[in-house]
This record gives structure tokens, sequence and C-alpha cells, in this order.
């Protein structure tokens, strides 16, 4: 295939995930359909066909894309030299980011209300990713090994931090109103001083 014509067709795919995702937002899974995706993306109908099978398989192209850019920002190395509350922040700002926008909180209320309606798909979703988990899982090792946190259960530590980030911030946000993340900054920091205090090694105690 000729890289102009590749070009296009890369173009048109990321306009009709654009529109599916403005659409899906604004009316939701259930009103969403084929003709005001076309619409908003600036194809036809028929263009969409040719990129995706159905409505269903264009929202999971739209949650993959979603949910690939989170993890992205999850992918945070231990640093030795930087201190804890730092990079546990940058772990709370990933979380953070499926609310701290409106259009990124409109979906993710989506696909909230898709998963809560559907438990099998909320799963068999889930299924194809590492678990949301893992990086930092890694990092809390890593800081173990390096005697500023003491982890003895690495996952158990990480369901702890993300329980108190989600039931303080995300799903107040998802479920109430959306969240001034500026005016959410004290509550954070609490809570990550709070985590800190919980699990700092015995060694660096004062």
């Amino acid at each position: 295939m000729p890289a102009v014509q590749k070009r296009d067709k890369s173009r048109k795919r990321e306009a009709i995930l654009n529109g599916a995702m403005q659409v899906f937002t604004e009316i939701g899974y259930d009103n969403a359909n084929m003709d005001r995706i076309a619409e908003i993306a600036g194809v036809s109908k028929r263009t969409i066909y040719n990129h995706f099978l159905n409505k269903e398989h264009l929202f999971q192209e739209v949650l993959t894309q979603f949910l690939s850019e989170q993890q992205t920002l999850k992918q945070i190395d231990y640093d030795p030299a930087e201190s804890l509350e730092a990079q546990l922040t940058a772990f709370a700002n990933a979380e953070l980011f499926l609310i701290n926008s409106p259009s990124r909180l409109g979906l993710s209320r989506v696909l909230t209300s898709v998963f809560i309606r559907d438990i099998d798909y909320a799963r068999r979703i889930r299924s194809k990713y590492v678990s949301p988990h893992e990086p930092l899982i890694q990092w809390l090792t890593a800081a173990h090994e390096d005697n500023r946190l003491r982890i003895d259960d690495a996952p158990l530590a990480a369901r702890v931090f993300y329980a108190m980030i989600e039931g303080a911030l995300t799903w107040p946000a998802l479920f109430q109103q959306a969240i001034d993340m500026e005016a959410a900054q004290p509550l954070m920091d609490e809570l990550i001083f709070t985590f800190i205090t919980r699990y700092r090694s015995t060694a660096n105690r004062q």
C-alpha cells in the first residue's frame, strides 16, 4: 500500500475513534449510532464499517485506546534519588487521568455504566490487559529493596494505595460531580502522606 494511502487510512481511523469517543461521551453507548459517529467524524458510514465491524467493536477500540493511554502514564520506574512523595504523586495523577478533563470524565462515566451493567463484559475486557496495579507493584518492590519502604505484600499495598485514591477522588467524581484538581491537591497529599507513613521502612522513620 502506498505511503500516502496508509496515512489517509490512519487519519480516517483516528477521526473515527475521536468522533466515537465524543458521541459515546455525549449520549452514552446505547444511544450512540453509526450515523451520528460518521457525522461527527466527517466520514461516511461505509468508511466506518471499512475499519470497524460494528458499534461494539468500535467501542472496544475506543476503550483500548483510552486505557492504553492511562497505562502508559503508569509506567513509572523507581528512582532512588527522587522523593517517595513525588513518585507516588505521579502514580496518583496517572489514576486521575480518567477524570481530570471533562471529556475523559464523561467517557469514564460511560465505561463505568457499561461495566456495571455487564460484569462479564467488564471481566472479558479487563482480562486482555496486564493488571493496572502491576507498575505500582514493581515500584513498591523496588522501594522495599532500597529499604525506603517496608512492603511485605506488594499487591496488597498497591490495592490499599488505589483504594485510597479511587475512594477519595475517582469515584466521587464519577458519581457526584467533577473534581477541582487544584482544590483536591491537599487531600491527595494527605492520602500519600498517610500511605508512606504506614509503609515507611523502620530504618527511615524519624
